[in-house]
C-alpha cells in the first residue's frame, strides 16, 4: 500500500527537523574560537580553559555543553562554582541565551532553578562550599561538571568533586582566570592528570 500524503508529510517534517538539529550542532562547534574547537571532539576527562577576562571561556563552554546535551540525550550535568548565593551568580542565564540564540528552545526547558535537556536530561547549578561528603553523593550518576571561576575553588571542594563525578565517560570542565600559583586549580597547569586537555585563551 502506498504511503498516504499525511505520512509523507510527517516523514518530510521529521527529516527537516533532524537536518535543522544537525545544522545547529555544527553551528555550535563552528562558533568556537579555533583554539578551543579540539575540546568539542576530545574525550579527555579533564578539560580546562584559562586566561584573562573577555577571552570567551564561559561562552565557549556554554556552547559546548548545549552541544553535548543534544548529541548525547539524557546527559546530566552540574554547573558549579565555589560560592553561589543565587542563580544570578551561575551560568544559567548564559546557557539560556545560547539555547535561544541557536533556536533550540523547543528541545530545552529552562525552568526556575534548572534546565531540562533532550532525552530527559538535566543541568543543575550548585555552590560547592556548602556540600558535604554525604550531600555530594547525589551527584555520582552525573555525566560531568563545569566549574566556573575555578580559581576560587578550594582544595576541599576539589577533593570532594573529583571522586564523585566518576561515571564511565564522565568529564570535569574548569574555566578560570589565574590568580595565584597556589590556587588548587593550578594542578591542571602544573601537573595535569593523564587524559587532560588544558587550553590557554586570551
Amino acid at each position: 500500500m502506498a504511503p498516504t500524503l499525511e505520512a509523507v508529510q510527517r516523514e518530510l517534517l521529521a527529516v527537516e527537523a533532524e537536518l535543522s538539529r544537525r545544522r545547529a550542532t555544527t553551528a555550535l562547534e563552528e562558533s568556537l574560537p579555533p583554539k578551543i574547537r579540539p575540546l568539542a571532539r576530545s574525550r579527555a576527562r579533564y578539560k580546562g580553559l584559562w586566561g584573562g577576562r573577555g577571552s570567551s571561556k564561559s561562552h565557549s563552554l556554554a556552547r559546548l555543553l548545549v552541544r553535548r546535551c543534544r548529541l548525547k540525550p539524557g546527559t546530566r550535568w552540574l554547573c558549579a562554582r565555589e560560592i553561589q548565593l543565587s542563580l544570578a551568580q551561575s551560568v544559567k542565564q548564559l546557557l539560556d541565551d545560547v539555547i535561544k540564540q541557536y533556536g533550540l528552545s523547543s528541545e530545552f526547558e529552562v525552568q526556575n532553578n534548572q534546565i531540562r535537556t533532550p532525552g530527559d536530561g538535566l543541568i543543575i547549578f550548585h555552590g560547592l562550599q556548602n556540600h558535604t561528603v554525604d550531600s555530594i553523593k547525589s551527584l555520582e550518576g552525573f555525566d560531568g561538571v563545569w566549574v566556573e571561576e575555578a580559581q576560587t575553588i578550594s582544595k576541599r571542594s576539589l577533593d570532594l568533586l573529583r571522586p564523585t563525578i566518576r561515571k564511565d565517560g564522565s568529564e570535569l570542565w574548569f574555566s578560570w582566570n589565574p590568580d595565584s600559583a597556589k590556587d588548587p586549580i593550578e594542578f591542571l597547569r602544573t601537573s595535569p592528570p593523564d587524559g587532560s586537555l588544558v587550553v590557554e585563551v586570551n
